[in-house]
């Protein structure tokens, strides 16, 4: 299809400015405008599609979605996956996507009343979810079954996760969050930050808690219901945390 040249400034004013922001209002002058030529939307999406990237239209906002493999500008994602690269640090970026994940799955519980603002988990609560069903998991994974069954190295994951320091919830409290792979705080919070650099959680340091923004719940509605392994994984985290409280209920 030929484009204008009109048609191609305005695809390119908005597809730049959805590489810096990331996620941008269908209310915004920019996308406005974009939508109401099909011919410049179409340019939009061309461009994304060559930049190895694609757009989500949600019909409140635009997404920019970086493609995993083959794309031009790496997301905070895949440069964090290039961080963790070496062989002896994989492992981090594992429990990393576990983390992400268990926020995700809390966070994800009715698609028909998501409640952003309202919405949230601490960073102890996640800490010990994800202390909860490595413990879980460890005990169903005595030959390794469980983790073959889930394309999960359980084994790599829980010995990493009990040598990293755990800080008490006075001391969360009261230490200002850092990112980094030495603490179980510090692990969490660089899964956190990723999210809150797609603009999809608001971090409060102060309370050290996190809150879905509403594009957040987009993203889950319109990309990650979609995702079978997604709803895999969702749906066994919550399986395993239920039947652990369970447990701790029975054992009072």
């Amino acid at each position: 299809m030929n484009y204008s040249l009109e048609q191609l400034q305005q695809a390119s004013r908005l597809f730049f400015d959805l590489l810096r922001r990331k996620v941008i209002s269908l209310d915004d002058p920019a996308a406005a405008e974009c939508l109401q030529d099909n011919g410049a939307y179409d340019a939009l999406q061309y461009m994304a599609k060559e930049g190895g990237c694609r757009i989500m239209n949600s019909g409140h906002r635009l997404h920019l979605l970086v493609n995993p493999l083959g794309s031009g500008f790496a997301s905070n994602f895949t440069q964090l996956r290039n961080k963790y690269s070496r062989i002896e640090r994989k492992t981090h970026l594992h429990i990393i996507n576990i983390i992400i994940l268990v926020f995700l799955a809390e966070m994800d519980q009715d698609e028909h009343h998501f409640k952003p603002g309202q919405d949230s988990m601490s960073y102890i609560q996640i800490s010990d979810q994800v202390s909860s069903l490595f413990q879980a998991w460890m005990e169903m994974d005595s030959e390794g079954g469980f983790s073959r069954q889930w394309r999960l190295d359980i084994q790599a994951m829980h010995k990493v996760w009990t040598s990293l320091y755990m800080q008490t919830k006075s001391q969360e409290e009261a230490d200002s969050l850092s990112r980094g792979a030495g603490s179980r705080i510090g692990l969490i919070h660089e899964g956190m930050k990723l999210l809150e650099e797609e603009h999809l959680v608001f971090i409060s340091e102060n309370e050290k808690r996190i809150f879905p923004r509403e594009e957040l719940y987009e993203r889950m509605r319109y990309l990650y219901h979609d995702v079978d392994r997604y709803k895999e994984l969702k749906a066994l985290i919550g399986r395993t945390l239920t039947e652990k409280e369970g447990e701790a209920h029975a054992a009072h």
